[in-house]
């Protein structure tokens, strides 16, 4: 259980409002006396009680109930869970990596997710809301390991920890999947200004692909990992995580193989998704019989190669390694089995659009 399941229970047991909060210094040391050996007991105070969950630096985060209309009996009983879980968070060392802020902050966002509430702005009892101002960068990690043990809270944050310079908040969300929010300096050097040479998109697909790297250069398996551009994420956060999982779910179904997806990348591909079944394979009849061509592995990975190329014969034979004219005859081939001629725009777009359904309904 985690301090917001814990916090949801008390609500739930008293009827009482409940929160999560982590103090300052002095406010922290006037209330529990950090550094005596009363600092882990309850403390009632201007009518909640207070019970201390852990201390860092100095900062104690603490769970507060009101106490008005309570009996002693429910006061020793939500002293008794708190206590309990206190001394079982401590045993676990949770609190040096921060995970019990970040769970009662995945708690928040899976719950407007799924009410589809993509424009909720987090509250101000989530204790991470102070550090969730400026522009962040958020990413998005799957694992696909199914057999592989679960990785750690612990072991991911020191992992990201080296490659962000310690700048990063992890939240896990779902059981394998982890969001990341850098901030924005961190990817930009501080420097507000663009960089002619490179945008702002390339920017973060080079630092998607280096933590991909990292990531699958510690860990076995199957990883995806997904990059939006900037947000505050105070007001932003919950659109973006939306947005962030529908772009790996639009990966996993269109781009087979890949395991780096960037929203920007996907715009065809969400708006073939969100067709409906029966008009997708309606559309696909009417567009012409493909299937010859879209079934042979070759041809699909060249069709694919040749579009990501951007229709450059010479560049699509070198990302492939294989002669000009052998692509050639391929290009040829696919206009002798469909018609379409794929070096000419008009015939390119319906091939596009003709293997994009096809993934999207002859994969499923």
């Amino acid at each position: 259980m985690d301090s917001e399941v814990l916090r949801q229970k008390l609500e739930q047991l008293t009827g009482k409002r409940t929160g999560i909060k982590q103090l300052g210094r002095q406010h922290s040391a006037s209330l529990f006396g950090i550094g005596a050996e009363e600092q882990d007991q309850p403390v009632v105070h201007e009518g909640h009680l207070w019970v201390p969950l852990y201390e860092n630096d100095g900062r104690v985060t603490a769970i507060w109930l009101e106490l008005d209309g309570l009996t002693p009996m429910e006061i020793q009983l939500v002293n008794y869970a708190a206590r309990n879980f206190a001394v079982a968070l401590k045993a676990t060392g949770l609190k040096e990596e921060g995970e019990i802020e970040a769970r009662q902050l995945s708690g928040w966002l899976n719950a407007q997710l799924e009410q589809e509430k993509n424009e909720a702005e987090i509250p101000d009892e989530m204790t991470l809301k102070g550090r969730l101002v400026g522009e962040m960068i958020p990413f998005l990690l799957v694992s696909e390991n199914v057999h592989n043990p679960q990785v750690t809270y612990r072991s991911l944050m020191k992992l990201l920890r080296s490659y962000f310079e310690n700048e990063i908040l992890l939240i896990p969300l779902q059981e394998k999947e982890w969001l990341i929010l850098a901030r924005k300096e961190l990817l930009t050097g501080g420097d507000d200004k663009e960089d002619e040479e490179e945008s702002a998109d390339d920017l973060l697909a080079q630092t998607c692909m280096g933590l991909h790297e990292l990531i699958a250069s510690e860990w076995v398996g199957v990883f995806h990992l997904a990059v939006a551009p900037a947000i505050i994420p105070v007001k932003g956060l919950t659109g973006s995580v939306a947005l962030l999982r529908e772009t790996i779910i639009l990966g996993r179904i269109f781009q087979v193989g890949d395991y780096i997806h960037l929203p920007w990348e996907l715009h065809m591909e969400r708006l073939v998704n969100s067709i409906p079944d029966d008009r997708r394979r309606q559309l696909l009849g009417q567009i012409g019989d493909y299937t010859s061509v879209l079934a042979d592995k070759e041809m699909l990975l060249t069709l694919e190669t040749f579009f990501e190329m951007d229709c450059n014969v010479s560049e699509t034979a070198k990302k492939l390694y294989i002669h000009r004219n052998t692509l050639l005859y391929r290009l040829d081939k696919i206009k002798q089995e469909t018609g379409a001629d794929v070096r000419s725009f008009g015939d390119a777009a319906i091939v596009k659009l003709a293997m994009l359904l096809y993934k999207v309904t002859k994969r499923k």
